[in-house]
């Protein structure tokens, strides 16, 4: 999965708008925080459909450059389906610079688990630099324990395959597991916690391992950054290196204690270095 200029948090960032569908913006409002990545309603676990109607906005730097790209990623249901959609895409002189990256990324859920877990049915991820579009689309068979895909570059197929899905569970691609994270799915997001998850294979690569940094090193790099926040959370993630574009597939991401990325570092993106996500806003149709 590639990533314009982010992530994350990934896994961690995450939206735009799907297309092809109306999405009925009934009254939108932007939540107004006491703390960054912190809001009212806010609940550790439940119903994951309370995500519904959400879009968290991120601005991304790079190299030398300040606000050099732009991400959000959103949360829909729509006649009954649900979905999700992230896309980050550089801008202004850097889009010249960087041939107009964009990366978009739509994933179709069902929700399990007495609502409090997500499962994809298809996952779509599409890398668009310069006139040059990849594409590549899987669709996940329950019934049938079958994960098919194909990928195609400006609309020529280029390769496809299948496999069988695990015997328990689902391939998780990034967006699934960026709410699952979010509802405590894979285990308790606390300091010092670690998880892995089953994701796509990409190249031999087929889990995303989450580290919850323990107290003490949090404070360390909570001091060397001159962060003030002492009830933020410092996650170390790896993901497969195919799903942002990296060299290693590692993020640092900081969390509100709402669970909110609220600053992500995506290390050694190809060609630019660290990418660098800070969260701006939330809001809410």
């Amino acid at each position: 999965m590639n990533f314009k200029h982010p992530h994350l948090l990934l896994m961690l960032i995450m939206g735009l708008i799907l297309p092809g569908i109306a999405i009925h913006a009934m009254e939108t409002k932007s939540t107004e925080p006491i703390t960054l990545g912190e809001y009212n309603d806010f609940l550790p676990t439940g119903k994951i459909t309370r995500f519904v109607g959400e879009t968290l906005y991120y601005e991304i730097s790079f190299l030398w450059f300040e606000n050099a790209a732009a991400a959000k990623v959103s949360f829909f249901e729509e006649h009954g389906k649900y979905f999700s959609v992230l896309e980050a895409s550089t801008k202004g002189f850097v889009g010249f610079f960087t041939s107009y990256r964009k990366h978009f990324y739509k994933t179709e859920f069902e929700i399990i688990d007495n609502g409090r877990t997500l499962r994809p049915k298809t996952f779509l991820r599409q890398v668009t630099i310069a006139s040059t579009i990849e594409t590549t689309k899987h669709k996940f068979d329950y019934s049938n324990r079958l994960h098919t895909w194909e990928k195609r570059v400006n609309e020529e197929e280029v390769d496809n395959g299948q496999s069988e899905l695990p015997a328990e569970g689902a391939f998780n691609d990034i967006l699934t597991s960026f709410y699952n994270i979010r509802n405590s799915v894979y285990g308790k997001l606390e300091k010092g916690g670690k998880f892995v998850i089953r994701t796509i294979p990409e190249k031999g690569h087929d889990e995303i391992s989450v580290h919850i940094r323990t107290e003490q090193d949090q404070e360390h790099f909570r001091i060397e950054e001159g962060r003030r926040e002492k009830n933020a959370m410092l996650l170390n993630i790896i993901v497969p290196k195919e799903i942002f574009k990296t060299e290693t597939g590692e993020l640092m991401v900081w969390s509100s204690k709402h669970y909110i990325p609220t600053e992500t570092t995506v290390k050694d993106y190809i060609l630019l270095g660290d990418l660098h996500a800070r969260f701006t806003r939330r809001e809410v149709h």
